[in-house]
């Protein structure tokens, strides 16, 4: 995608699974490359640059994956892209991105690519219930690249491939985000977890296995039409 490097960042960190959040830093704290943001359970959040926390949600909240539970302030360059196609397909999985400025340096590795957050703002203690984010992802650009605002660049931002995962053709299943549900052949309704796709399939993470049949047409979910 075509972007313009840009002043300044304020981005979130996502929690990688459902479970309760006990936050490592607060407020105006000043954090460094890898420090420990905070964890979910086993799961330890990291700061993919340095920056300074701007806001933490409360501690011991309870919370599913992908929330938003700490902001944080780059105070250096990035450039901004609308991922909402790309994030649709692949979910919140880890992002990398490359990225060539018009006459000027490249092709360079982004520090990270992180969701913009588009409420900064912290609460009492620096403390907030919640922490909204865009469609829009930004890539961090190395404090050592010689870059000025307004410059315009190329993004390349990619995901990890999925391989030999068990899928069916979209049509064939009702829901799209984590939950759906399947027909067997015998007019059995089937619950199932709904991974990644790629518009064409989708990934069945539980539920079924690998030779299970289903109906190619999925199950009617309008109970009016019963």
């Amino acid at each position: 995608m075509k972007a313009q490097v840009g002043a300044g960042v304020d981005f979130a960190v996502l929690a990688s699974k459902v479970g309760v959040f006990v936050p490592s830093v607060e407020s105006g704290q000043r954090v460094e490359q890898g420090t420990v943001l905070g964890s979910v359970e086993d799961r330890q959040l990291v700061s993919p640059v340095g920056a300074t926390v701007v806001s933490v949600i409360a501690a011991r909240t309870t919370v599913p994956a992908n929330y938003p539970v700490v902001t944080l302030r780059f105070d250096g360059f990035g450039l901004t892209g609308d991922l909402s196609n790309l994030v649709a397909t692949v979910g919140n999985a880890p992002f990398a991105g490359k990225f060539q400025v018009t006459d000027g340096v490249g092709p360079t590795d982004c520090s990270g690519v992180v969701p913009l957050a588009s409420d900064a703002s912290s609460g009492a203690e620096g403390q907030s219930s919640t922490i909204s984010v865009s469609d829009s992802y930004a890539c961090l650009i190395p404090t050592d690249s010689l870059v000025r605002a307004g410059q315009s660049a190329i993004l390349v931002v990619t995901a990890q491939a999925r391989n030999d995962v068990a899928s069916l053709p979209v049509t064939a299943v009702a829901g799209r985000l984590q939950k759906g549900q399947v027909r067997r052949p015998d007019g059995t309704v089937v619950d199932v977890g709904l991974g990644a796709t790629d518009g064409a399939r989708i990934e069945i993470t539980s539920g079924l296995k690998a030779g299970d049949a289903v109906s190619a047409t999925p199950p009617d979910l309008d109970p009016q039409s019963k």
